[in-house]
């Protein structure tokens, strides 16, 4: 049995981020939201804040209550809107929203861990660093001196947030790999492997019997046991590895700081003319009306209008511009998920025939008149911001949207009137 030592490699990439942090005028600020009483989230968040700290990242933590997904869609977006965010996590897991509508409000320019479709297929083509955790496994094994080219490697673990981007990562850098989604004690004959990677999160799933005590053995899964941090590998697993990484003290240290050379270059993106053409998307999706299928039309603006805002505030570096711009936001997007509430909660009374039909007809009908309000501060937002002549263009053009799709929520609101 012998533990890699990880401490030249940490040493490695914390010197990389230390690079890249003092090279840039303002400091860098990372956004972490955590439910409370996400015992082994909060570790990471732990680890995540300490390197952050050492490397001069200003971290912006905030705690969201588990039963409460109001209030966690409220943080997430204040962090998402709040242009001196350069990026977020959201530590899983997050058991008040599912992974969609996290996914949905958390735009790909400030996804630190790579967890949106648009940041993965960005990751798959190269044009920017996987999940954390994906980057931590190959940094590891290079730094072990491990050819992928040349290697078979086991994988046990397939979960969104773990295995699976681990899987896309190794396969990229040309890996022999095969991945066992089941008990893995129960797969006989097991497939020969050089390197094992266990990602499953369940303490001691991974007994001695799989070990190969010849091959680098990864454990990367975590989860809490009578207060403590375990991994997956069982003790007997781990007396028979012949190399292994220890929970704690041993992925989780190296993930800590690729999410946050991830960050460094989330923060290097220009601001550029995001703006428009969120808003440009959120109209067309705004043309049509309410659809018979569950959704509310107009609530289509918050995802599109997260990452549009973020790019209006970006306009700007007065930090009391920067503030009201960042309320006008959150108040647009609470707006927006209250429409989506209330036409859904209108739709459901029409099925079931309820007794309330009406009164949710008329909180549904007075919604868009909420968003319509809302988008026209924005306007006004807007006319008021001094920008660069570069953005000059964006500037107006991002104004007539709002406008056009103010427009639009009132339309919605008056066909929706007239009907029976």
């Amino acid at each position: 049995m012998s533990r890699v030592n990880l401490d030249p490699l940490l040493n490695e990439l914390r010197a990389q981020l230390a690079r890249r942090t003092s090279s840039r005028r303002r400091p860098v600020r990372l956004g972490v939201l955590v439910e409370r009483g996400n015992v082994a989230g909060g570790s990471f968040a732990r680890s995540l804040e300490k390197e952050a700290r050492l490397a001069g990242i200003e971290v912006v933590h905030q705690v969201a209550e588990p039963d409460d997904p109001d209030q966690t869609l409220i943080l997430l977006d204040e962090l998402v809107v709040d242009p001196t965010v350069a990026g977020v996590v959201v530590v899983q897991p997050v058991r008040s929203l599912p992974a969609a509508v996290v996914a949905a409000h958390l735009p790909a320019s400030k996804d630190v861990e790579a967890i949106t479709p648009a940041a993965l297929a960005a990751a798959a083509s190269g044009g920017r660093r996987g999940t954390p955790v994906a980057e931590a496994c190959l940094a590891v094994l290079l730094h072990l001196g491990v050819d992928l080219e040349r290697t078979r490697v086991l994988l046990v673990g397939h979960g969104p947030t773990g295995g699976r981007p681990i899987a896309q990562r190794l396969l990229a850098a040309g890996a022999e790999l095969t991945v066992v989604q089941r008990e893995v004690a129960a797969v006989d004959p097991l497939p020969a492997y050089d390197v094992l990677i266990t990602a499953v999160g369940s303490a001691g799933v991974i007994p001695e019997s799989v070990i190969d005590p010849h091959a680098i053995v990864l454990d990367v899964g975590t989860s809490m046991v009578a207060g403590q941090l375990c991994g997956d590998l069982s003790p007997a697993a781990a007396m028979r590895a012949g190399l292994f990484t220890p929970v704690p003290g041993g992925v989780g240290r190296i993930t800590s700081v690729c999410a946050l050379l991830s960050l460094t270059e989330l923060a290097s993106i220009p601001p550029g003319p995001v703006a428009s053409w969120s808003l440009l998307e959120a109209v067309a999706r705004l043309l049509s009306p309410r659809d018979p299928a569950g959704g509310a039309a107009a609530a289509a603006v918050t995802g599109a209008l997260a990452a549009a805002l973020d790019g209006l505030c970006r306009m700007h570096g007065d930090s009391s511009e920067i503030a009201l711009s960042g309320q006008t936001a959150v108040r647009l997007l609470l707006a927006a998920d209250r429409d989506r509430g209330a036409f859904g909660e209108y739709q459901r009374a029409q099925r079931t025939a309820a007794d309330d039909l009406e009164q949710r007809r008329l909180v549904a009908l007075a919604t868009p008149g909420e968003i319509a309000t809302q988008l026209e501060a924005l306007e006004l937002r807007l006319s008021q911001l001094t920008t660069t002549a570069a953005l000059e263009l964006d500037r107006r053009l991002a104004q007539e949207i709002a406008g056009a799709a103010r427009e639009a929520v009132l339309r919605l609101q008056r066909e929706f009137s007239q009907q029976s």
